[in-house]
């Protein structure tokens, strides 16, 4: 108990070293606690403080205690042991305190006993760091026994009230007693502390295979103004009240001395050792700022920090000013630790993660219904969850409906050739004044409308509603909802005998009459005496909201028939408003499928996974991210590629030109490996 009291002024002397990230700094704080075997007695123990039992002599002894503050501080001049047994009502523990002068003073139960030399343990039933009991005594056998209900550090109280129920203890002396004219040898602790006494609810702690958390700490005055603190498990610095940093003691079901069980800890503890990181982060941050770090990117970890978790762990923070939650996720565990700021820990089991994967598809004439039946069964089998259509057949979609998939309708949106004949005013003009009616941008089929005019939302709202209402349809998919691409991806330069390296005013548009017209009512500025369009932030905005608005008329229309709206977007919204102005972060659809086409920017697989994780945290829950992968980019990186895209965060995956039906065996093989369940319909 005694050690709180230093601990307020202690924790917040922090020391800074220039380039240290967050594990180093914590070092001491970090090591793995010690583990040890706790096996079931054979016989009736004897509390006597004498350890004469055959089961003491089999019982394994922990490592000798070392200075509470861990590594790189003076071994303990004198040695300490201890052991543990349990049975179904007790939980036994002896210690053996080597001594020169066995020397005790107090003697009324529930005086300050650490004023003595003592030995001291601290048991957490339930390992969640909260209403932990502390038993201490000195050689004489005088006994100060609490419950803390959390630690001092979160305001934690202690209650003296408790005297735990039923203890048996014993102290044996190999010496003499304040006798300080002859040489002692040691004083040997024994204890039974029942099962009842430390059960909290309904959950009894002493049952085979359960892990509880403990410490043992010995106070040694070598000098009279000074403390010695030796524990079994090192806190790292001089505070015993931090229950995450005690020992692990696993419940055997083998009697003592029957086998030799190897200790294997009960979690992932890369990941627990980051979650506690992230715990003495949040209050060294409260010290400096009273405020606590509000989100993962606030800690600043570097890759170092995180190389060892597995692929698809996950970190979360949730914070106000007054208090945080921490999550580290494993998936492939199926679990997630969880701490919050009065130091409660615990380990919740998770759902197997639903994913949803889909594949592109154009319909083709030339395959039989047998043949299509054949494949999206295949697709179905292989954890494919719906396909995107372009172009519609009653019979085709019926068919993939038959199979369990979901069927939606994925058609372009601003790029619309086929109102030429009834609106040559609608499409976009570019800045050297030349309309994508009769002069497209790079290839022939990109005629795209301007947003900005009049009766183009309209339209197309009313054209995807009436594609929504088909038989079989699901969904609708929007692609092309952007404007001509100002800077082509750097793979299709060579195929176009151009180099993008700045915005050419043959592929910037829209600058027709309307939107110049516009732009000049709300900012006074015609677009055309821009010089440098690319940094005119104002006028950027006009042609991303523009885009926005039809987008929000389709869904405006289409929601209020309760109609599922997904939509292709360029892969990040960085890139997608920088290469083709288009602002999907702010748009308010079900989904959106990136098009993560690596090949296309001469990136690597490492590349998904950043532009996954850039969409998934602009969206940050308001729809689904589902990465789209070009099968010919990746089939030689397949799994990698997948592990980028689930692994930070996609909901599932968009194949487009494949997959073969070898790699959707892999795809297959890959999601049951992983654990992850398909959506179903």
């Amino acid at each position: 108990m005694r050690k709180a009291f230093l601990f307020t002024t202690l924790f917040f002397i922090v020391l800074f070293v220039h380039g240290q990230n967050l594990t180093q700094k914590f070092e001491a704080r970090l090591t793995t606690p010690p583990g040890y075997v706790c096996y079931r007695t054979s016989d009736k123990i004897k509390i006597d403080g004498k350890l004469n039992e055959k089961d003491w002599l089999k019982a394994p002894s922990t490592n000798p205690f070392v200075d509470i503050s861990g590594d790189g501080f003076p071994i303990p001049i004198m040695s300490t042991t201890a052991k543990m047994l349990w049975d179904d009502q007790y939980l036994y523990i002896s210690a053996v305190l080597d001594e020169k002068d066995i020397i005790a003073t107090l003697k009324q139960r529930d005086t300050i006993i650490y004023h003595n030399n003592d030995f001291e343990v601290f048991i957490d039933p339930d390992g969640d760091g909260l209403n932990y009991f502390e038993i201490e005594n000195n050689a004489y056998g005088t006994i100060m026994d609490l419950i803390m209900d959390k630690p001092y550090r979160s305001g934690g109280h202690f209650m003296m009230q408790w005297d735990c129920p039923g203890l048996k203890l014993a102290v044996g002396i190999n010496g003499s007693l304040n006798k300080s004219s002859d040489n002692d040898k040691d004083w040997i602790v024994e204890m039974a502390i029942p099962q009842k006494a430390i059960t909290m609810g309904f959950e009894k702690p002493l049952k085979a295979n359960k892990y509880i958390r403990m410490n043992f700490s010995r106070v040694q005055w070598l000098k009279k103004e000074h403390e010695e603190n030796w524990v079994w498990a090192p806190t790292g610095k001089i505070d015993i009240h931090m229950p995450e940093r005690w020992g692990f003691v696993y419940l055997s079901s083998y009697t003592v001395g029957s086998v030799d069980e190897t200790f294997v800890y009960p979690y992932n503890m890369d990941a627990y050792r980051l979650l506690w990181t992230m715990f003495y982060a949040q209050y060294e941050n409260y010290s400096k700022k009273k405020n606590y770090l509000r989100s993962i990117n606030d800690f600043h970890f570097d890759s170092s920090e995180l190389q060892k978790l597995p692929k698809d762990a996950q970190l979360s923070v949730e914070a106000t000013s007054h208090s945080f939650i921490l999550t580290v996720s494993l998936p492939s565990d199926g679990v997630q630790y969880t701490v919050n700021n009065d130091g409660r820990f615990s380990v919740d089991k998770l759902s197997p993660r639903v994913v949803k994967n889909w594949v592109w598809t154009r319909i083709n004439s030339n395959k039989t219904d047998e043949e299509y039946q054949q494949w999206f069964q295949l697709l179905k089998q292989c954890g494919i969850s719906g396909v995107l259509f372009e172009g519609y057949s009653e019979k085709h979609y019926k068919l993939c409906h038959e199979a369990g998939l979901e069927a939606h309708y994925w058609k372009w949106t601003l790029n619309r050739r086929e109102v030429m004949d009834t609106h040559p005013e609608w499409f976009a003009v570019n800045r050297k004044g030349e309309s994508s009616f009769d002069k497209p941008a790079y290839v022939d089929y990109y005629r795209f409308l301007c947003p900005s005019r009049e009766g183009v939302a309209e339209y197309l709202a009313s054209d995807y509603l009436k594609e929504s209402n088909l038989p079989y349809v699901d969904g609708v998919h929007l692609d092309y909802v952007r404007f001509p691409d100002v800077v082509l991806p750097v793979s299709l330069w060579k195929n176009y005998g151009i180099e993008q390296t700045r915005e050419l005013p043959e592929y910037d548009y829209c600058y027709c009459d309307v939107c110049q017209e516009k732009f000049k009512a709300q900012t006074g500025i015609n677009p055309l005496d821009i010089e440098f369009p690319m940094q005119s932030q104002s006028w950027l905005n006009f042609r991303y909201d523009a885009v926005t608005n039809v987008v929000n008329k389709i869904t405006q229309t289409l929601k209020k028939e309760d109609k599922f709206i997904s939509g292709a977007v360029f892969p990040g919204p960085t890139m997608a408003r920088n290469m083709v102005r288009q602002d999907w972060g702010n748009w308010s659809i079900d989904a959106y499928f990136p098009m993560i086409y690596n090949g296309f920017y001469y990136e690597g697989p490492q590349w998904i996974g950043r532009s996954v994780k850039e969409s998934v945290q602009t969206i940050n829950g308001r729809a689904d991210i589902y990465a789209g992968l070009m099968f010919t980019d990746i089939k030689d990186c397949f799994e990698e590629a997948l592990d980028e895209a689930y692994n930070n965060g996609a909901s599932g995956v968009s194949f487009f030109d494949g997959p073969s039906e070898e790699y959707l065996i892999r795809l297959k093989k890959y999601l049951d490996d992983k654990g992850y369940v398909t959506f179903k319909k």
